[in-house]
């Protein structure tokens, strides 16, 4: 084509782009018009540079003639695409596709194709840009018309603007991100759920969104407005979102934490576990409604005061640090239940341990601690108590006051002896294994009567005393690696017993082939050798003297076991409990009646013996039907269980049970709360869960001014009246399960304290 007629192409607005004669088609066909500016001039090749950050695949528009590429020059890489070009006077612009590539001198990259010219427009149609490299100067190939295959991203033209596919991170597309950013997708998820996990991201610091994940920014306001998103999914429903409740973080490389954190007011569980964390932000204390903290896994030393005033905490997890000593603030969490401060450098812990009255669970192993300080016998409510790997020569005697401990771990210590457990009654395992003791003396034998599990692998024993076998609940005992040369032949008779490991121990008077047929073998050769009457042996007292060798699981436990554990227990599954097991129970004056997991179908009358002592009434999971007036004699009763019993209601009498702290009426038939409930003044903990009851009585709840914990979840009650959010003395209130509408669950969600702002915020005044 002469340069007249492209010049008159030009000024006409249209150049029709003619095809080579060697790729002309066998019948002639429309060819694509491209619209040009008419100042558009052809004088020189349109060429781009790509100098910007984010230049489009160039290409060169050249009249007519074809440019030859240089094999000696070294193409270099491709950039990633920006959006739109402009021509070199800067008016009109261009989009299209490359048709051949070619190296000018300096940074301008020019592309033909031999006797052809670019055309086409991505406004009409969805184009894609791939992410890929040139490594050798060769012309590339015609790209696909529909969008190139790439593993990591693919950016789209829709309704001309572009759409990115495959990415978290927008700016990692365009390759100039400096900061961690949060697809939006997962801002909405988010908001939508309360919870965000950002676990195992690789993230050196927490996005600044995260911290602001319920703000709808500029940008998000100007796509709300245009009704356009980036991932072209439906628009937000900003007015639906709910506070972020749940945030994890574990698992990356983060080294600081904002004092932003503070924002998120509604946080419930924080996960900063397994980071690289030194220090804490003072502002970690404000959030108020904090109820799991984990910085386990950390490089930790001291943590901020403000920790210690988080008032619902109720699990921290500190392990794996290094630590070396606590505040006496620790005591300052009042309803803290699990704490685990295990894998550090402690030396010894805070007396102010003992104010923690919730706490549970224990963990402090895997430290250099030489004692425990004596007000760890206050934590009443300790169930689990892990000192493994320490320094310990010996307990405190307040250890025995744990009244419901049932789990305790002493390896790898120094002690010679076994604590004094004097009022451990619910001890199921004792774990003593690799310390110093020797031997165990009868009085200590007295306490462990309800342990299952005793460990006393790797110690220095050199007999069994004949008093072992009044463990009458002993199911595995482990004497591994010790100095013993026989066992006692009645132990054999101990009725649970299943496992007893005797490895490492110098036998002579049993013979070594009898030791490797196992337990079963080993407990029926020690029978064998039983010679004297059975209840001659310790545990077996009130054991008639015709009786079996193999004696009856249920056997009633006699008055020096009941003595030493101030506790009768029969959980034998039968209708009718022994007179017996009453006055053995009454002469040892116990405290704790354990009477649950039977099928009794009403409350034996000689219960009544034991109400001059008597603290705590375990009768749940039976089969009652009714319950006796008499029992509000027990004026010493404070805990009281009949769950899981038909019980219907409760006799006005057990209003005078003015010592009573805690009651549990769980999954009866109750219909509504006994009357006898609103007259309990010292009740904390009320639980009438999975009943059928049908409202709340207000007035009637207002009357205890202690009560903390209200349980009333899994019942019919249809309305939920706003004067409860005046009984601002509740930390606990459970109403799920139930068919009313207001609160949403959205609100009950939140936790208690906002359930009751949010019933106080719906009082109308009269």
């Amino acid at each position: 084509m002469k340069e007249e007629q492209v010049k008159a192409a030009v000024r006409g607005g249209k150049y029709r782009i003619p095809a080579p004669a060697s790729h002309l088609p066998a019948r002639e066909s429309k060819l694509p018009v491209v619209p040009l500016h008419k100042t558009l001039s052809l004088e020189t090749p349109l060429t781009l540079p790509v100098t910007s950050t984010h230049p489009l695949t160039p290409f060169t528009l050249l009249p007519q003639t074809a440019v030859q590429m240089d094999d000696s020059q070294n193409l270099r890489k491709f950039s990633k695409p920006s959006g739109m070009m402009r021509s070199s006077q800067g008016v009109g612009r261009l989009r299209g596709r490359a048709r051949g590539i070619t190296r000018g001198s300096g940074s301008t990259t020019s592309l033909s194709r031999p006797g052809t010219v670019s055309s086409g427009s991505s406004r009409g149609r969805s184009s894609s840009v791939d992410e890929e490299s040139i490594d050798s100067p060769k012309v590339l190939s015609r790209p696909k018309p529909s969008r190139y295959s790439s593993v990591r991203a693919r950016i789209q033209v829709r309704r001309g603007r572009p759409v990115m596919r495959g990415f978290a991170n927008v700016g990692a597309v365009f390759g100039d991100s400096k900061k961690e950013e949060l697809h939006p997708q997962i801002v909405r998820m988010a908001r939508r759920s309360g919870q965000l996990n950002l676990s195992n991201k690789g993230l050196a610091v927490v996005p600044e969104k995260v911290y602001r994940i319920n703000e709808i920014d500029a940008e998000e306001a100007k796509k709300m407005t245009m009704n356009m998103t980036m991932d072209s999914s439906d628009d937000d429903r900003w007015w639906e979102q709910v506070d972020l409740t749940r945030l994890y973080l574990s698992s990356n490389q983060l080294s600081t934490l904002s004092p932003e954190i503070s924002n998120l007011s509604a946080l419930q569980i924080l996960d900063l576990s397994d980071n690289n964390l030194t220090a804490l932000p003072s502002t970690l204390g404000e959030l108020i409604s904090l109820q799991r903290l984990n910085l386990s896994h950390n490089q930790l030393q001291e943590l901020p005061v403000g920790v210690f005033a988080l008032q619902d905490l109720r699990s921290l997890q500190l392990d794996h640090n290094n630590f070396t000593t606590f505040p006496d603030d620790l005591g300052n969490l009042p309803v803290l239940e699990y704490l685990d401060v295990s894998h550090n450098s402690l030396e010894s812990l805070p007396f102010s341990i003992g104010y923690l009255q919730r706490l549970s669970k224990f963990n402090a192993s895997e430290n250099e601690i030489k004692e425990l300080p004596p007000e760890i016998g206050d934590c009443f409510a300790l169930s689990q108590l892990d000192m493994t790997h320490n320094k310990l020569e010996s307990l405190p005697d307040s250890i025995g006051n744990l009244r419901k401990l049932e789990q305790l771990y002493l390896r790898h210590n120094r002690l010679r002896s076994i604590p004094p457990l004097h009022s451990c009654v619910a001890m199921k395992e004792l774990y003593l294994g690799n310390n110093f003791i020797k031997e165990m003396s009868a009085e200590q034998l007295g306490y462990l009567s309800g342990v299952s599990i005793l460990d006393l692998r790797d110690n220095q024993m050199d007999d069994l005393p004949d008093q072992i076998t009044l463990l009458q609940g002993l199911e595995r005992l482990d004497i591994t690696n010790n100095n013993l040369s026989t066992l006692p032949f009645h132990l054999g008779l101990l009725p649970h017993l299943k496992s007893m490991p005797l490895e490492g121990n110098p036998m002579r008077l049993i013979r070594r082939d009898i030791v490797q047929r196992g337990t079963v073998q080993l407990l029926k050769y020690l029978r064998s050798r039983v010679s004297a009457p059975v209840h001659t042996f310790p545990g077996f007292e009130n054991t008639p003297a015709d009786t079996n060798l193999l004696l009856d699981n249920s056997s009633i436990p006699d008055k020096y076991q009941m003595k030493n554990t101030q506790t009768v227990s029969y959980n034998e599954k039968v209708s009718t409990i022994p007179d017996q097991l009453f006055e053995n129970a009454a002469e040892a004056e116990v405290r704790t009646v354990d009477l649950s997991k039977n099928v009794l179908t009403e409350v034996p009358a000689k219960l009544e013996m034991l109400c001059r002592h008597v603290s705590e009434v375990m009768l749940g999971q039976n089969k009652l039907t009714t319950f006796p007036s008499w029992i509000g004699r027990f004026h010493r009763l404070q805990f009281l269980d009949l769950q899981s019993n038909q019980l219907t209601d409760l006799p006005t009498d057990l209003a005078s049970l003015l010592y009573l702290r805690e009651i549990n009426i769980t999954s009866n038939r109750f219909e509504t709360l006994p009357a006898c409930v609103y007259e309990m003044e010292q009740l904390e903990i009320l639980c009438a869960a999975n009943n059928q009851l049908k409202l709340i009585y207000v007035e009637g709840l207002s009357k205890l001014k202690r009560l903390a914990t209200l349980d009333l979840h899994n019942n019919n009650i249809d309305f939920v009246p706003p004067q409860l959010g005046n009984v601002t003395q509740l930390r606990t209130l459970v109403l799920h399960g139930n068919p009313f509408r207001v609160p949403r669950r959205g609100i009950l969600d939140k936790g208690t304290r906002e359930t009751l702002e949010y019933l106080r915020s719906r009082i109308v005044d009269e």
